[in-house]
C-alpha cells in the first residue's frame, strides 16, 4: 500500500513537472568553492583556523619533546635498571605514548569543529548572495559546482560567480 502511495505521488510529480515550459526554466552554475575562497572573511577565519592550529602544534611538539627525552634517559640507563625500576619507566613512556596519541585524536577533531565553526558564518553569507542573486535574476536553478568539472552544462546556463562577487563587493 505504501509502495503504491509512493507511486502516485512520483507520478503526480513528474506530470506536473511535464507540464512545466523548458522556457521558464532558467538555470545558472556557480564554483562556491571559488567564491567562499575569494571572500575576504574567508581569509580573515583562516588566519584565526592558523593560530588555532599552532597553538595545537606547540602543544603536541612539547608533548613529543617530553616522550623523546624520557625515551632517550631511559635507553641509556635501561642496563643498571632492576627489572621493577626497568618496567616501572617502560609504563612512565608507555603512558606519555598513549596521552600524545590520544591528544593528536582530540586535537584533530577540536580543528575540524574550529574550522567548521569559523567558515559556516562565511558559507551562510555566500549561500544568501547567491539566493538574492538568483532570485534578481530570475534563475530558476543553481547548479554548484566548477563548470569544467560538471558532467553536464546545459547551453545556456548562466554563471553566477562574476554577479555574486560583485553583490558581495569583491574585485575580481
Amino acid at each position: 500500500m505504501k509502495n503504491i502511495v509512493k507511486l502516485v505521488i512520483a507520478i503526480a510529480v513528474v506530470a506536473l513537472c511535464s507540464n512545466v515550459s523548458a522556457q521558464n526554466l532558467k538555470l545558472a552554475h556557480i564554483n562556491k568553492n571559488e567564491l567562499v575562497s575569494s571572500m575576504p572573511e574567508y581569509e580573515t577565519a583562516i588566519a584565526q583556523f592558523q593560530k588555532i592550529q599552532e597553538e595545537f602544534g606547540k602543544e603536541l611538539e612539547e608533548l613529543q619533546v617530553e616522550l623523546r627525552r624520557k625515551y632517550d634517559e631511559f635507553t641509556k640507563v635501561q642496563e643498571s635498571l632492576t627489572d621493577l625500576v626497568k618496567q616501572s619507566k617502560i609504563d612512565d613512556i608507555q603512558s606519555l605514548q598513549r596521552r600524545v596519541e590520544t591528544y593528536q585524536e582530540q586535537a584533530q577533531e577540536s580543528l575540524q569543529q574550529e574550522y567548521n565553526k569559523l567558515l559556516q558564518p562565511v558559507i551562510e553569507k555566500a549561500d544568501k548572495a547567491i539566493e538574492a542573486v538568483a532570485k534578481e535574476q530570475g534563475v530558476t536553478y543553481v547548479i554548484n559546482g566548477d563548470p569544467q568539472i560538471l558532467i553536464f552544462k546545459a547551453v545556456g546556463t548562466l554563471d553566477l560567480l562574476p554577479a555574486v562577487k560583485k553583490h558581495l563587493g569583491i574585485q575580481n
